[in-house]
Parts: structure tokens; sequence; C-alpha cells
């Protein structure tokens, strides 16, 4: 009897759980493609350097929602906090919808080089600090991507090269180098694919993927066994999904560099199996036959930490610093 009642009890509470909670309930969480964006322009009052932002629409909002440029401080910012992060995750359209995507800019001196930090599912902006802290001695402008990383990463990658587009005027003349952090891997590369089919944009000089999955998360397809709605960014990132197909497909411009960078943890590398405790090296190494790496590095560190890894940080300075030379010259 006692253990019937308990049974009863587990069950109870497993049902008040389940409809308590929002991703049961019929409501659209993600956008609904295709998604179009109108530059939104703005004169440039507080020394911005993408002044101009974007006032875009979709099927699942009935209103159209402004995707953001901003200047900011430091990291510690509102928008960045932890609250936004998990509403971005669970609730994309939500975090659409509140003009909490966008860039963000750290306040700073013109430059001529321009990084951009593109993190990866469930990260945010701070997650770049070690990173970021190795590159602010350079003369470069820093600029933040927040978006919402439970969303359709092509959605998110059409977003990013239309704000770049929209703010081409505010660009020309400057180098532009996109970090990507796992999946922000493959929207910094669909990114630059995306901008190098249209007219009149932005060139990408320098990509830096770290830890990106380029054959996609076995997780991904049994949580979608597991829950159907989750996060609609599990359909790009499954192996064999046709957004991952696309971007293997898609070349990049020949003028754009391309750094790939891998990680081994010290007990899986001298394995036949060397992983980074999420993802193989050859998961990592995945690139295809059309998208072939300028440089290839391996990194002794986890998925997790490979953001605080000083393997990590030192190269990208490296290469930060090489293209800040290149920029350089050719502003001569």
């Amino acid at each position: 009897m006692v253990r019937k009642r308990i049974s009863l009890w587990i069950v109870a509470c497993f049902f008040v759980q389940i409809t308590a909670c929002s991703t049961f309930l019929p409501v659209q969480r993600h956008l609904a493609q295709p998604v179009s964006c109108m530059p939104n322009v703005h004169e440039n009052m507080d020394g911005l350097l993408l002044d101009n932002g974007l006032i875009c629409s979709s099927a699942s909002i009935p209103q159209a929602f402004p995707v953001i440029t901003r200047t900011i401080p430091n990291l510690e910012y509102p928008l960045f906090s932890v609250k936004r992060r998990n509403t971005g995750l669970d609730n994309p359209v939500s975090f659409w919808r509140r003009g909490c995507a966008g860039l963000y800019q750290i306040a700073s001196a013109p430059a001529k080089l321009v990084v951009i930090y593109i993190n990866g599912y469930n990260g945010r902006p701070t997650g770049w600090k070690r990173i970021f802290a190795e590159l602010q001695e350079l003369a470069v402008t820093h600029i933040f991507f927040n978006y919402p990383t439970g969303d359709s990463l092509e959605t998110t990658a059409v977003v990013l090269s239309e704000l770049l587009r929209s703010n081409a005027p505010q660009l020309q003349g400057k180098s532009i180098v996109l970090l990507g952090h796992s999946q922000g891997g493959f929207i910094a590369i669909r990114t630059t694919q995306l901008l190098s089919q249209q007219a009149s944009t932005p060139t990408i000089s320098h990509i830096v993927t770290i830890v990106t999955p380029w054959d996609g998360c076995k997780l991904a397809k049994y949580a979608k066994l597991v829950n159907p709605l989750s996060p609609r960014v599990f359909e790009d990132i499954d192996t064999d999904s046709a957004f991952i197909h696309q971007v293997k497909a898609s070349a990049l411009p020949s003028t754009t560099k391309y750094t790939l960078i891998y990680g081994s943890t010290l007990k899986s590398h001298t394995t036949d199996n060397p992983n980074d405790e999420l993802f193989s090296v050859k998961n990592q190494l995945a690139t295809g036959s059309t998208i072939t790496p300028t440089s290839t590095h391996c990194v002794i560190t986890s998925h997790s930490k490979s953001l605080r890894a000083n393997g990590v940080s030192e190269l990208i300075k490296k290469y930060v610093e090489q293209c800040l030379i290149t920029a350089t010259l050719e502003s001569h």
C-alpha cells in the first residue's frame, strides 16, 4: 500500500511538472522562415561603428521586431544575463521580439580591424571574457553578437549577414574577423557565404572557428526523439542535417582566410578516439571537400573549457595581430 501511494505521488508530481512547463504549451517559439529584414537607419550619435539596425518580420510574430546595434561599456551588460540566455534557448521568438538580439560594440576609439564574437549553444557574450581580455591591448573594435541560441542557425546567419550588409558604408575599408565558438562557427561560416552571394556587402577577411562540430551532434537527434518541442537549433545541428550539408557545399570567398581550432583532452589525445569530451577530433575536422581551412590547430582542452584555454586565446591573438598588420599595411 505504501509503495502504491509513493508511486501515485511520483506520477502526480511528474504530471504537474510537465503541465507547468512552458515548452508543452502550443505556442510558436521559433522564427518561421523566411525572415525578411529591412535596414533601420540611425544617425551616428554615440561613436558607434555600426549605427544601423534592422526591422525584421516573420510569420511567427504578429509585429515586426528590431535587431539592434548598441555601444556598451563592458561585458557585464543586463541583456547578456543568464535569464536572457535561457529565454533565447527556450523561447527564441520572445528573445527576438524583445529586441535583445543584435551587435553590441565595446566603446573604443575607431580602428581598422573589427572583431565580431559569436558564442555557441547555450552561451552568451560573457563567455568570451578571457579572449577579449587578451585582445584589449590591440587597436581593434570589439563587437559581440547576441542571439537566441535555440533558434535556427540559418535564420540567425541571415539576420547577422543582413545586419552587416545594412552597415556596409561604415564597414568600408575595414578588415573584419569573425570568431565563432562551437555552433557559432557555423554561423560565422554561413554568414560569410551569404554575404559573398550579394553585391555591396562587407568583406570578411578572416574566420576562426573553435571546436565546431562539422559532422553535427548525435545528441540532437536523441533530444528531438525525447522532446519533439526541443530547440529548433537541434534540427540544424543534427548529424546529416540539411543545414550542415548546405554549409559544407558552399565555398568561402577566395579572399577569406579560415583558421580551424579543434580540441582534444589530454586523456584522450593519445587514444584511438581523441575528443574534447563532446565531439571527436574527426568530427571537428570534417569540413568536407569544398571548405578547406587555411590553417588548422589542435589545442589540449575540453569543449566546455575551450574559450578559457591558454592555447586558444594565444592562437586567436596571434591571428588577430596578423590581421591587424595586414589591415594597417593595406590602409597606407
